[in-house]
């Protein structure tokens, strides 16, 4: 029987794989506050406003909606993908460290 944790990251994995305009957004929202001269910011504000932005179930036709618990998934991704940002999310130590890991 799999963790709910393991559950979160499968679920985001096959949502973010369907969902690629939320990565984007995302990205975009993030590299806004970077550019605002934030040194730190919250993954899950960035997220609620993916969300507000978007405001419907995603494109894939899942009736999945972004869920609060793909924050830290994606504050991972983007520290992986622009290493430079690094710490710009401030990551706790968690499960999802080592499902991600072991995810990719």
């Amino acid at each position: 029987m799999k963790s709910r944790m393991e559950v979160n990251a499968a679920t985001f994995a096959f949502v973010d794989a369907q969902n690629p305009d939320v990565w984007r957004l995302f990205e975009q929202f993030t590299f806004h506050m970077i550019r605002r001269g934030f040194d730190h910011y919250s993954a899950r504000a960035v997220l609620h406003r993916v969300r507000w932005e978007t405001a419907t179930p995603l494109e894939d036709q899942s009736n999945y909606k972004i869920n609060n618990n793909w924050s830290p998934f994606y504050a991972r991704k983007f520290h992986e993908k622009y290493p430079q940002y690094g710490g710009f999310f401030r990551n706790r130590l968690s499960r999802a460290d080592r499902i991600t890991k072991e995810a990719a």
